[in-house]
């Protein structure tokens, strides 16, 4: 009986360690995405009710337009965070 207890007491810790694993690293990414996800949340509320998103350059007045859509901050913000996040893996493709 003790035997059985220990063992199941065992495979529960694998298990929950495995889990807490994998919530871990989905968080991580999670936290790597959100500032895109503040900025496209900010942008969609300061548009109103529109959900339209301007792609540079559609426009032929949106290079000399000032206060623009920050989708070119949000792109260099997200590549920072990910090269960032994976420095240690990408440091041994790399080198």
């Amino acid at each position: 009986m003790a035997t059985m207890i220990l063992i199941c007491g065992f495979v529960g810790y694998v298990v929950y360690d495995a889990v807490m694993a994998t919530v871990s690293e989905l968080l991580q990414r999670l936290l790597v995405i959100s500032p895109l996800l503040i900025v496209i949340v900010v942008h969609w509320l300061s548009t109103g009710s529109q959900v339209s998103i301007s792609i540079p350059g559609s426009e032929p007045g949106a290079i000399h337009r000032a206060g623009g859509s920050p989708w070119g901050v949000a792109l260099v913000l997200f590549l920072l965070f990910f090269l960032i996040s994976y420095q240690p893996s990408l440091h041994g493709l790399l080198f």
